[in-house]
C-alpha cells in the first residue's frame, strides 16, 4: 500500500502506482508488473547501439553473413592433381639423368686417356639437372598455389601445360618416322600419346569458365 506525498514534495516514481494500478518497484518508470526489471530473471537487455537489440550481425552470430566457402571445381582439381603428377615424372626424370651421368663419370674415370670424356658426361648430368628439375618446378610450383593464387597462377600453369603437351607431340613424329618397327614402335607411341593426352587435358581445364572464375574469386 502507497501513500501520497506530501505537499510540495515529488511523487517517486519508484514507488507511486502506476497508470492502471501498477506499481513497479526495483524497476524502471513506467514499467509494468509483467515486465522483469533489471537484475530479473527474464530480462533482455538489448544490444549495444541496437535499438529494440537487434543483434550486430545478420543471421544472429559472428559471421553469420559472410560469404559461404567456395570449394575447388572438379575441372581444377583435376588440372591440379594431373600438374602434381606431370611435375614429379619430370623430377624424377632429373634425377635419372644426374645419377647417369655420375655413373658415366666414375666409369669413364676409370678408363685411361679419357679424362675429358668423363667431365663431360658430367657436365651433360648437371645441364639434363637443371632442364628437368626446371620443367618439374614449373609444374609443381603453381599447381602447389591453387588454393590461394590468382590469374598469374593460372597462367603458369596453361604455361607449364602447353610446353607438356608439345614435347610428347615432337616425340610421336620422331616415333611415326623413326626406323623403329614392330611392337617397340607400338608401345613408344602409346606412352607418347597417353602423355599427349594428359597435358592435353590439363591445358583444357585450365582454360574452361570454372577455372577462370576460381582464380578470380573474391577472397576475405
Amino acid at each position: 500500500m502507497s501513500y501520497p506525498p506530501p505537499p510540495g514534495q515529488q511523487p517517486n516514481p519508484y514507488t507511486t502506482p502506476q497508470q492502471g494500478g501498477q506499481g513497479a518497484p526495483y524497476g524502471y518508470p513506467g514499467q509494468g508488473a509483467g515486465q522483469p526489471g533489471y537484475g530479473q530473471p527474464g530480462y533482455s537487455q538489448p544490444g549495444y547501439g541496437y535499438p529494440g537489440g537487434v543483434p550486430p550481425y545478420p543471421g544472429g552470430g559472428p559471421g553469420a553473413g559472410m560469404q559461404p566457402t567456395v570449394s575447388m571445381p572438379g575441372q581444377v582439381v583435376t588440372a591440379r592433381v594431373l600438374l602434381f603428377v606431370a611435375g614429379s615424372m619430370w623430377a624424377l626424370l632429373a634425377v635419372i639423368v644426374f645419377f647417369l651421368g655420375l655413373v658415366a663419370n666414375d666409369a669413364v674415370n676409370d678408363l685411361p686417356g679419357v679424362d675429358a670424356a668423363g667431365g663431360a658426361a658430367l657436365g651433360v648430368a648437371f645441364i639434363g639437372l637443371l632442364i628437368f628439375g626446371g620443367l618439374a618446378a614449373l609444374h609443381i610450383v603453381p599447381a602447389s598455389m591453387f588454393g590461394k593464387g590468382r590469374v598469374g597462377t593460372r597462367v603458369t600453369a596453361i604455361i607449364a601445360a602447353s610446353v607438356n603437351a608439345l614435347l610428347p607431340l615432337l616425340g610421336c613424329f620422331g616415333a611415326l618416322g623413326s626406323a623403329v618397327g614392330g611392337e617397340d614402335a607400338a608401345s613408344i607411341f602409346f606412352w607418347y600419346i597417353l602423355w599427349l593426352a594428359t597435358a592435353v587435358v590439363t591445358l583444357v581445364f585450365c582454360c574452361l569458365g570454372p577455372a577462370s572464375q576460381w582464380f578470380n574469386r573474391p577472397q576475405y
